[in-house]
């Protein structure tokens, strides 16, 4: 039986609108796994709040270095051929790579009013439906700004509007850091093409996983056609042999379309949970912070750093999904809230029995 994969969907004349899920479906094709493609374009498909997912059999597996384990350990590996130095390489470079072209990535799409507005914006509304298209946008934005705080880069709300002109807008561009990471984008650059030199992949003849990343980064800085095109310009025209490599993968392992498969019923997404079953919802968040806040120690032991780790994405994920979709109906008034006097009552028509209530949540519970 394929694997399952669960990605955002191409966009932007890249393999997908989101870095990491093009890392791991070209990694799934550099070691030749079987699977097919569900174009989810929602984090809260995964109950880590993030893509891609993979589903291999009845396990299910979030975010790109931890599928790339995954299937390292099942015997994908993608680096099965490289030296132990190479091996140390790999690490070093993958680090490099997935912080400060992502950065970049994210400071070109975000804090570039004119490129957010005219290009990102509407991309993702055209991918989500609702009420996602309001939503995910927003926190993708807010997620950005978090993480380029430390470069002191300012992202302004969409309500600014677009710069009048292009004195105005350059000088927007200098106040959010616009030369200090333009200098980072050519320092990382100039990094990975040496590593490359004259050859056809990063460690020699063959690929390996280091190409699947540093391609899954780059082709968000080459291929997109925004307003402002400066990552694909520098590259183009500063780091032609990059630009090749890039063209080199994507015909490689992305000449032809994925088969594409349906949502699975199994799928352990947080809205599908809520809206099949919500008491099993509540059960389920009951269950997950009990698990993860218990005193057993001995089962604390049992669980490993990654199953920690994804218990505590998957409560937050839950929580931050809630929180930001009753904001969001409360906010556009699709609910509205009504106080009234405390001494009156309230009579809705039907009669409750407050012991048997009570005492079938306990045993639901």
């Amino acid at each position: 039986m394929p694997m399952q994969l669960y990605v955002w969907s191409p966009a932007l004349n890249a393999p997908s609108i989101d870095p990491k899920c093009i890392i791991v479906e070209a990694y799934l094709r550099l070691v030749q796994v079987e699977y097919t493609v569900v174009n989810a374009n929602d984090p809260q498909y995964s109950p880590t709040g993030e893509l891609p997912l993979l589903k291999d059999g009845s396990t299910w597996i979030a975010g790109v270095d931890r599928i790339i384990s995954h299937l390292a350990r099942r015997g994908f590996d993608g680096n099965h051929d490289l030296s132990q130095e190479q091996r140390a390489e790999y690490l070093a470079y993958t680090a490099l790579a997935q912080e400060k072209l992502y950065d970049c990535l994210l400071f070109t799409w975000y804090a570039d009013m004119t490129n957010f507005i005219k290009n990102i914006r509407p991309t993702y509304a055209k991918i989500l439906s609702f009420p996602s298209r309001y939503l995910v946008p927003i926190q993708l934005k807010k997620n950005a700004k978090a993480r380029l705080s430390k470069y002191n880069v300012e992202i302004k709300d969409d309500d600014k509007g677009l710069p009048q002109n292009e004195v105005e807008e350059m000088k927007e561009l200098q106040q959010s850091g616009w030369h200090y990471m333009y200098r980072l984008v050519r320092e990382t650059y100039g990094v990975l093409d040496t590593l490359l030199g004259d050859k056809d992949f990063m460690f020699g003849e063959s690929p390996t996983t280091l190409d699947c990343v540093v391609f899954g980064q780059l082709a968000l800085h080459l291929y997109p056609n925004l307003a402002h095109r400066r990552l694909q310009h520098i590259l183009t025209n500063e780091y032609p042999r990059l630009a090749r490599f890039c063209d080199r993968i994507k015909d490689l392992y992305f000449s032809s379309e994925q088969q594409e498969s349906e949502v699975s019923e199994d799928i352990p997404s947080m809205w599908r949970t809520l809206w099949n079953n919500p008491r099993a919802f509540v059960s389920n968040i009951k269950d997950d912070v009990m698990a993860y806040m218990g005193n057993d120690e001995e089962d604390k032991k049992e669980r490993s750093d990654a199953q920690v780790d994804f218990e505590r994405k998957r409560i937050w994920s839950i929580a931050g999904g809630v929180t930001f979709l009753l904001a969001y109906v409360i906010y556009n008034g699709i609910v509205s809230v009504e106080f009234g006097d405390d001494d009156e009552e309230y009579d809705d028509g039907y009669e409750y029995d407050e012991y048997d209530e009570d005492e079938e949540l306990v045993e639901e519970l």
